[in-house]
């Protein structure tokens, strides 16, 4: 078995002294013996031989005893300096590990002051948001108001609209019927002439005397060609705008105006005429137009 020198070293002691240690044994054996052979001179050469031998093999067997004690001494120690070995090098890793963990407690140091100031830095940034937040709700808050103003503002104007919307669809239908009546057909031309002509034989004697002279056939033929001629330069104003439908009104018209039949000589300070009709706006027709009132004032 190959020996380091650490080993080596310390078994070489232990050997030098086991035999310095044999040595002064024998020694002392030699004088404890000695006087008891000097003693003893009645015994005979060969018990002298025997004891001698049985000391020495005594002394052998104490000899193999100590042998075997030092070479598991040895293997102790071999053992031993394994141990110290494994300690060292756990000591090793343990310095290590110390070492480590300084650095890594500076670093922790480090960190934490890192993390300190983000976290200090972080905490202002949400304080400054949840200001501007509060401001920015504040800010909210009037925006709703002023949209609930605005709606109110809103409704009230479409609200508006809607109504003169409503007002320019009806005056649609007055439009309608006063452009009709600016050049009306010739049959309702006849019935506005029958009207002035059922109210002129009732109320004007004078008429009435030209119509028994010249026949009611003449009369009506001259007096439609009066009413004819002044159709055109006639004002019509609305007194009524009644809706009948979702897209129809009744529109009712009057005018007044100085009548005069040449033919008869006849003159007619001022009469009164009513009309009316419905007006459907999508389409600009025109139904049910009649006569209702006239009047001689």
């Amino acid at each position: 078995m190959e020996s380091r020198l650490p080993v080596s070293k310390p078994l070489l002691l232990v050997l030098i002294g086991l035999i310095i240690g044999a040595s002064l044994g024998l020694g002392s054996g030699y004088a404890v013996f000695y006087p008891n052979m000097v003693n003893e001179n009645s015994r005979t050469i060969e018990g002298r031989v025997i004891d001698v031998e049985d000391n020495i093999g005594e002394l052998g067997v104490m000899l193999d005893s100590m042998n075997q004690n030092i070479t598991s001494l040895g293997d102790s120690l071999e053992d031993i300096l394994a141990l110290a070995d494994i300690i060292n090098g756990i000591s090793d890793r343990v310095s290590a590990l110390e070492t480590g963990q300084v650095a890594l407690s500076g670093e922790l140091d480090d960190v934490e002051g890192s993390l300190s100031g983000e976290l200090d830095a972080l905490e202002g940034t949400l304080n400054q948001l949840n200001e501007d937040v509060v401001d920015l709700n504040d800010e909210w808050e009037e925006v709703i108001i002023d949209l609930a103003d605005l709606e109110t503002t809103y409704e009230s104007a479409n609200n508006a609209l809607e109504s003169i919307q409503a007002l320019v669809r009806e005056n649609d239908g007055i439009i309608i019927y006063t452009s009709y009546m600016a050049n009306p057909s010739d049959g309702f031309i006849q019935d506005i002439s029958d009207a002035l002509y059922g109210q002129l034989i009732v109320e004007n004697e004078d008429f009435g005397d030209w119509v028994a002279i010249f026949g009611e056939t003449t009369a009506k033929i001259l007096l439609n060609q009066e009413v004819d001629d002044m159709m055109g330069s006639l004002v019509w104003n609305p007194t009524e705008n009644t809706e009948v439908g979702s897209d129809s009104y009744q529109v009712k018209l009057e005018t007044y105006f100085r009548f005069e039949l040449s033919a008869a000589s006849i003159t007619v300070d001022k009469m009164h005429v009513e009309i009316k009709a419905t007006v459907n706006l999508d389409t600009g027709a025109i139904s049910a137009k009649q006569i209702s009132f006239v009047e001689i004032m």
